[in-house]
């Protein structure tokens, strides 16, 4: 199964994380990382929860474990000691400020810095749309690609094909491979 991942605006926080249930009867939920830095949750001292249609809150943290083999967190919060309470708390996105996010190494960059950038061709500079949403599939990442008339086309996120992602100037350069967009 893959996952999907498109552009959530929320200001200018960053999403790492969804609450996903609630575990027990004391008021824990279930965080499931939204990031490839899982760890960084076992250092924070307040969550910032964003709810649908819902005014955002911060709770401060009393703990949080990894739930070994679930590939997700159990947390205990400050006010939050009853399962009904912690219940309202599901599907709730945790996020960070812009200035939390974790510094990622040379040719990494943070999905909601890439999607809306502009695709253009290698070799011709011609433009071919906008990044619209990036599929994680296991083997390697499926841009997906909005061209002017609507559609929308995949390109695989591989070395051949990617050629430069300049955030800066707002354009990621690619090698369509022959017959792919036939």
């Amino acid at each position: 199964m893959s996952k999907k991942m498109t552009k959530e605006q929320t200001g200018a926080r960053t999403t790492i994380g969804k609450i996903v249930g609630t575990h027990g009867v004391k008021g824990t939920i279930l965080l499931l990382p939204l990031t490839d830095y899982p760890e960084r949750f076992l250092d924070m001292t307040e969550l910032y929860f964003e709810r649908p249609g819902k005014p955002t809150c911060t709770y401060n943290v009393r703990t949080i474990t990894p739930y070994e083999g679930k590939g997700t967190f159990r947390v205990q919060l400050e006010g939050i000691n009853d399962k009904e309470t912690a219940e309202q708390l599901k599907q709730s996105l945790v996020t960070v400020a812009q200035d939390e996010r974790v510094e990622l190494p040379e040719d990494e960059y943070w999905i909601d810095d890439m999607i809306g950038l502009t695709i253009v061709e290698n070799e011709s500079k011609n433009e071919l749309g906008t990044l619209n949403e990036i599929m994680f599939t296991g083997s390697n990442d499926v841009y997906l690609v909005k061209t002017s008339e609507g559609q929308i086309k995949p390109l695989p996120a591989t070395k051949e094909v990617i050629n430069e992602v300049d955030i800066k100037a707002g354009t990621i350069t690619v090698t369509v491979p022959e017959g792919l967009w036939d």
